[in-house]
């Protein structure tokens, strides 16, 4: 069978096994009814022990991908995938849950996270704006004419987010906007608005862990399908949608956190014919949106969709960081108004001063200007740390550069050990995100790495690199 083991790898060697045979599955290489190889058979063609087989094979038939037969012809058979008629369920409330944990690479991600601003340290890892990027023209003058404070700034708010809409062709009336602090609480309100426990939604993978932790912690199914170089890998999707019937499809389809990936026009359309054929609605995060510095600005999920299908969230954290907090979610008015409740039980807050400077800000014209100054300021940054990641390509680590955002996702040579990578850079003074915080259930092949440049001067930048260098040859097996 075409499995690849990679020694080196963080993922055992029994998920590295699993998510190959997965794939197999999904992809249609293997049918259903195929038979799989005896467990020792298949020991012996990997080079690994017989039980690493049985304890793949049995979590493959823990999630219905495989069955067992005792009765002749025995073994281990690719179970039938539903077919066109599988039956959807009705979404169901949600009540409030209790219990809330996270775990080992929930804690290391959000640990890195917390040390972005850490100065013992050059942090290539939190997703933090730089103080040299903030807005300062026009703050000032907004300032001194404050006269009386903000007062009913949320209308207010919602109207300028439909003027900032409108730019990006957009066309939504206020009464679609729902105000949140931010993104990750839009998200964890639509889980506990539409989905039960043990209800499923699909995402891209890798995925960010936060964003994983709210799925898990309220009992929801996470299903991952990977990515090509344009986007989620469409027929995988198609193939796990019939499968398990997920309540959602969960989607960045503008430089996707980690990867930086940007979902052709082609798949955002085909994207949207698939979750009419099997009415499932879609969540599209777009919160890196206004770090485009190449190419042609593509038409939102939100704006293509005529089947009412997609909710659509997004924040001003990386574009006006002054202690707003303030994201928003656009969707059908009867799930706004529920919202609106639901914001309201929680008691959640936004800050009215914060939303005051920012409707000035847009009102004034100031804040357009501002996003095209973000914009050349870091497709610089993004330049520089790719130059000095080519000088030393020959350490083992590639990666394909972004055409915006603020991350890039590098991959590594095979005789790379990601971990202690990660450990090896710490220990010189850099911090990073290794690539398997992204993989919830382990991930087959290389190793990766995500370096963020949205908080760091140009010689930390150079400085980082050299750490970087180093700790690839420590890391060499």
């Amino acid at each position: 069978m075409n499995i690849k083991i990679n020694r080196s790898s963080q993922t055992p060697i029994y998920l590295q096994i699993k998510c190959a045979v997965q794939n197999l599955i999904l992809s249609g290489e293997i049918n259903e009814g195929y038979k799989m190889p005896a467990e020792r058979k298949l020991a012996e063609e990997l080079e690994v022990h017989r039980n690493t087989v049985v304890k793949a094979y049995g979590e493959l038939v823990d999630e219905g991908y495989l069955i067992v037969s005792v009765r002749k012809p025995k073994g281990y058979f690719v179970k039938e995938i539903a077919d066109d008629g599988v039956q959807f369920n009705r979404f169901f409330p949600l009540e409030k849950m209790i219990r809330y944990h996270f775990n080992e690479k929930e804690k290391l991600f959000l640990d890195l996270f917390s040390r972005s601003n850490d100065k013992r340290y050059i942090s290539m890892s939190g997703l933090i704006m730089d103080e040299e990027a903030y807005p300062k023209k026009g703050l000032e003058e907004i300032v001194r004419d404050m006269a009386h404070g903000p007062k009913d700034e949320a209308e207010r708010m919602k109207k300028n987010i439909c003027s900032v809409l409108f730019q990006e062709n957009m066309y939504v009336n206020p009464k679609n906007i729902q105000l949140v602090s931010e993104t990750n609480q839009a998200l964890n309100h639509i889980m506990t608005l539409y989905l039960k426990e043990g209800d499923c939604v699909v995402a891209e993978e890798p995925i960010v862990p936060d964003n994983a932790s709210i799925f898990r912690n309220k009992g929801i199914d996470l299903l991952t399908v990977p990515m090509e170089a344009d986007g989620l890998d469409l027929s995988q999707l198609e193939a796990t949608i019939r499968k398990f019937a997920p309540k959602f499809i969960y989607t960045m389809p503008n430089y996707h956190n980690p990867t930086g990936i940007v979902m052709s026009l082609e798949k955002r359309q085909k994207l949207l014919e698939l979750a009419g054929k099997y009415c499932i609605p879609i969540i599209e995060e777009d919160s890196q949106r206004d770090f485009r510095y190449e190419g042609n600005r593509l038409p939102s999920l939100y704006s293509l969709d005529r089947y009412r299908s997609v909710i659509y969230i997004d924040s001003f954290t990386l574009t006006f960081p002054h202690g707003i907090k303030t994201g928003y979610l656009v969707g059908p008015t009867d799930l706004i108004e529920t919202l609106e409740r639901l914001v309201i039980v929680d008691e959640t807050f936004v800050s009215s001063m914060g939303q005051y400077l920012l409707n000035e800000y847009i009102e004034r014209g100031y804040f357009s200007e501002h996003i095209h100054r973000l914009a050349r300021y870091y497709a610089r940054k993004r330049d520089l740390l790719c130059q000095h990641l080519d000088r030393i390509a020959d350490k083992g680590i590639r990666y394909a550069k972004p055409k915006g955002g603020l991350l890039l996702w590098c991959s590594l040579d095979e005789h790379i050990n990601e971990r202690k990578l990660f450990q090896e850079a710490e220990q010189r003074g850099l911090l990073l995100m290794p690539g398997f915080l992204f993989y919830p259930r382990g991930y087959k092949g290389a190793g990766h790495i995500r370096l963020s440049y949205s908080n760091i001067s140009d010689a930390d930048i150079e400085k980082g690199v050299q750490i970087l260098s180093e700790a690839l040859e420590r890391s060499a097996e």
